[in-house]
């Protein structure tokens, strides 16, 4: 019998895995950077409450499909393409969507406390 952590785990790469075929559509449109800010922002927010407050970071799995690709492109170009500026973008994202994801659920849990109290 599976626990609830390992179901909700599993939702959570499967959320993630539609935030990462999301991200390949607007990947065509400038500001994507912000882009990714405000919709793991968003996901975060949204999906935070299913996640228990003691753990937190497991809704890091919403960003692993997309880190794994973004990640990708970025071992494809290589750091001397990076440097001339190709692919920055896709460097900045390896950093910004685990944060924005951070964000949107420790924003999520800071509410459900507020309006408990």
């Amino acid at each position: 019998m599976k626990s609830n952590t390992s179901n909700m785990d599993i939702k959570l790469i499967v959320y993630g895995g539609l935030l990462a075929i999301i991200k390949l559509v607007y990947l065509f449109f400038d500001f994507y950077n912000i882009l990714d800010f405000v919709v793991y922002v968003i996901a975060g927010f949204a999906l935070g409450g299913k996640i228990p407050k003691n753990r937190w970071f497991i809704g890091l799995l919403l960003a692993l499909p997309t880190f794994a690709i973004c990640l990708v492109f970025v071992l494809n170009l290589g750091y001397s393409q990076i440097i001339k500026g190709v692919g920055t973008s896709f460097a900045i994202s390896l950093i910004l969507i685990p944060l924005s994801t951070a964000i949107g659920i420790l924003a999520k849990h800071t509410q459900q406390r507020k309006s408990k109290s």
